[in-house]
């Protein structure tokens, strides 16, 4: 199966970058009638599956993974820079997908040499089970000194007290590396500009079609990490990594609703554990309140969060598990309205990643096809009746498929038994 039905390239889109005239797409409507499984009429359906070796660098770039001990099958440093972590996507027209890659390895404080990025890959679909690595599009930089606070290649490894062997300070470029931001979530809006949610801060960040930063970092209301560059003396009230993790945009294009992956110390005093709040941000500023997602369980955490038309949004959550102590990874149609008023969003059971049909066998890992990873990080909308869905693979670590053997990137595209409601805007459109 060819899973070529997306955008062109980045520059194309950008330069394009106009939206479908407003419409949602009806049960009715859309497709006609439901078309009979193989799985059964009832029950999701793996529909393609493909992988990136966890080996894949970036061609010619700077080593990496001076600050980790990398594993037995992938020590560090590391010769180039992985093209791994896919915390956030958007999908293109011509079947193809921009990747955002996190913050490299897993904090701030070994990520130094780990340069932000966004890379653009093709799925194959078949027999062929591969994913293709078409190239970095842009990384991330801050040229007009927006950041008020030292980054790393412009004074921060200057100040370094110490510096790994080998590793050797780069030449000032005002680049962003994993020092700087934690990426989690990524948005292309109508007038091509990129948004994304990070988690150091947490901050709202907005980038030109290259990757240059357009203004200030925007900070959350009320919130700030341990690893928040402002925090000074001040208390923190949001674990590390439990930032932005998902940010929805709506139909069209002017509102985004960043998404916490964890409750904040308030929300748990409070007895609400286990409450994500999403927040609204208009016009590059948060507006007042924020809307609440309950989770199954407080130790549970958000993997995305996406909109498919302008009420409802498609939430990842997941357990901690991987390999065989994995047992949650859910996929969850949300409704935003709130019709109670009493602050929660609605929410059903969508998609149970840890049992889709695989009658056709495309994947190596039997039927019911299962998806076991600590962190699966990216959903997207490819029409009413299918999903895409990635792992972040958190380099070079193992555990998903093997104790031993680094995760691979892995995609796959589910079958729906039923259309969702999806307004065409947010499809993928170049």
């Amino acid at each position: 199966m060819t899973l070529g039905h997306r955008a062109r390239a980045l520059a194309a889109l950008l330069a394009a970058a106009t939206l479908a005239p407003s419409a949602t797409l009806a049960p009715s409507a859309a497709h006609g009638a439901k078309p009979e499984r193989p799985g059964g009429p009832d029950a999701p359906v793996l529909a393609a599956w493909s992988v990136l070796p966890a080996t894949t660098y970036v061609p010619g770039s700077e080593p990496s993974g001076h600050w980790t001990t990398g594993s037995a099958e992938v020590p560090a440093p590391y010769p180039g820079q992985p093209v791994q972590g896919f915390s956030g996507t958007h999908a293109l027209a011509d079947g193809s997908y921009l990747v955002l890659s996190d913050n490299g390895f897993g904090s701030k404080a070994n990520s130094a040499d780990f340069l932000l990025a966004v890379h653009r890959i093709t799925p194959e679909g078949g027999g062929a089970r591969e994913t293709t690595y078409d190239g970095t599009v842009l990384t991330f930089s801050d040229p007009d000194r927006l950041i008020p606070w030292t980054t790393w290649r412009d004074g921060g490894c200057a100040a370094a007290p110490t510096l790994p062997a080998g590793y050797t300070c780069p030449a000032p470029d005002r680049r962003l590396t994993g020092w700087d931001f934690d990426p989690e979530s990524l948005q292309v809006a109508p007038d091509g500009t990129l948004w994304v949610g990070e988690e150091l801060g947490p901050y709202v960040l907005h980038f030109d079609a290259r990757g240059r930063l357009l203004e200030a970092p925007i900070p959350t209301p009320g919130v700030r990490s341990p690893a928040n560059p402002t925090l000074g003396s001040g208390t923190p009230n949001l674990a590390n990594s439990k930032g932005f993790e998902g940010m929805a945009i709506s139909p069209n294009g002017k509102v985004l609703r960043p998404m916490l992956e964890g409750a904040t110390d308030e929300d748990k005093a409070a007895g609400l554990a286990d409450a994500l709040r999403i927040y609204t941000v208009r016009k590059g500023a948060f507006t007042d309140g924020f809307l609440r997602y309950r989770m199954e369980s407080p130790a549970h955490a958000l993997g995305d969060f996406i909109q498919v038309n302008q009420h409802e949004a498609i939430v990842i959550e997941r357990d901690n598990g991987q390999g065989a102590t994995a047992v949650f990874k859910r996929l969850y149609l949300v409704d935003l309205r709130d019709r109670d008023g009493d602050g929660w969003v609605g929410k059903r059971l969508l998609v149970d990643l840890m049992d889709v049909a695989d009658p056709d066998g495309l994947s190596p890992y039997g039927d019911p096809f299962t998806f076991p990873f600590f962190t699966i990080e990216d959903v997207e909308v490819l029409d009413a009746r299918t999903l895409a869905v990635m792992n972040d693979n958190n380099f070079p670590a193992a555990g998903g498929r093997s104790a031993t053997t680094p995760d691979q990137n892995e995609y796959l595209e589910i079958a729906l038994p039923e259309p969702l409601r999806v307004d065409r805007r947010l499809l993928p459109r170049g």
